[in-house]
């Protein structure tokens, strides 16, 4: 048990169907939410939503506005995030050399606060 009050409780970074999609398209760049549902092709509205969401909790992506008043909203991979892309690409390239699907819940144990 952690005493010391520095550790949160981190959530979990749930890698499913579009997870490591939607990483990887923001690898490349800041996206808007219109553009990554364009990009991605197939994603429903709610599981874009409901997977940018997780992503951002787990601290993976931010939202930033270029515009004071908020109204338009880019998503962009993080530090930690984009340190995230090699070990999901080395997952990734697994299950494909293994003809797999590649769902599993991955817990971050600890993570430094800035």
């Amino acid at each position: 048990m952690n005493t010391t009050g520095r550790a949160k409780a981190i959530p979990p970074i749930f890698v499913g169907k579009w997870t490591a999609n939607i990483l990887f398209a923001l690898s490349e760049g800041a996206y808007r939410h219109g553009q990554l549902k364009r990009r991605l092709r197939g994603v429903s509205q709610r599981m874009l939503t409901r997977t940018l969401r997780n992503l951002e909790s787990a601290r993976l992506l931010e939202r930033k506005s270029p515009e004071p008043d908020g109204r338009v909203v880019r998503y962009c991979l993080t530090e930690l995030g984009r340190g995230f892309i090699r070990p999901l690409t080395s997952m990734c390239d697994w299950a494909k050399q293994h003809d797999k699907n590649v769902s599993a819940d991955v817990r971050i144990a600890e993570m430094k606060q800035p």
